[in-house]
């Protein structure tokens, strides 16, 4: 791993493009923290999900937590020994990132009524800033992630572990009433279209 990131280093345009996509997440993500405060005041629609009428809320915290970052902690040491793929998901993160802002804002929702706040000690302490955001719905971010790694493995394996991750936690998202059932379908939806676009930028 160390060698393959001492050869990318040595490729000036590597270092450009390294450089240029780590200043793009810190802009999208820098003002991402800044629009879920303003979303989060703002009036949105009221969608009756029939597919949440369906069954009540459990809270299922725990295992989303558990389940989400043990698989983007993976993936991220997973595509880190391999420079180029590291850079490509740096950049997918920020496409997606911005589709969300794009999304929340086009189509803000207000939360499920029968919603059992997810409780993220990552987004709390950061994104969140401590508080509990309930208007972080379309699309669901949790999901998108994990599909985003899928997409963008060759590694058959890994692509179909990652696929199931997502499904499953789309499917605990939604049997806590954090997220609309849209939310979930529309989250890998969102992660192929970021992969599309950041093929046809062609940031490398």
């Amino acid at each position: 791993m160390k060698d393959n990131w001492q050869k990318y280093w040595q490729e000036k345009r590597n270092r450009t493009v390294f450089i240029y996509s780590a200043a793009f997440l810190s802009v999208v993500l820098f003002c991402f923290l800044h629009f879920l405060t303003f979303i989060e005041g703002s009036k949105g629609y009221i969608f009756n999900d029939p597919i949440l009428n369906l069954f009540a809320p459990i809270d299922l915290s725990l295992p989303t937590f558990i389940i989400t970052y043990s698989f983007v902690l993976c993936g991220i040491i997973i595509t880190f020994r391999s420079p180029g793929i590291f850079i490509k998901l740096v950049q997918g993160y920020a496409i997606l990132s911005l589709f969300r802002i794009i999304s929340l804002y086009s189509i803000t929702l207000e939360p499920p009524a029968a919603i059992i706040p997810l409780q993220d000690v990552f987004l709390q302490s950061t994104f969140y800033s401590g508080r509990v955001n309930l208007k972080d719905l379309f699309f669901s971010g949790h999901t998108a992630i994990l599909f985003l790694f899928a997409f963008d493995f060759k590694n058959r394996l890994l692509k179909r572990l990652f696929i199931v991750a997502g499904i499953v936690i789309g499917i605990l998202l939604m049997l806590q009433h954090v997220h609309f059932s849209v939310d979930v379908f529309a989250a890998p939806v969102f992660a192929y279209f970021t992969i599309l676009i950041r093929e046809k930028i062609n940031f490398q």
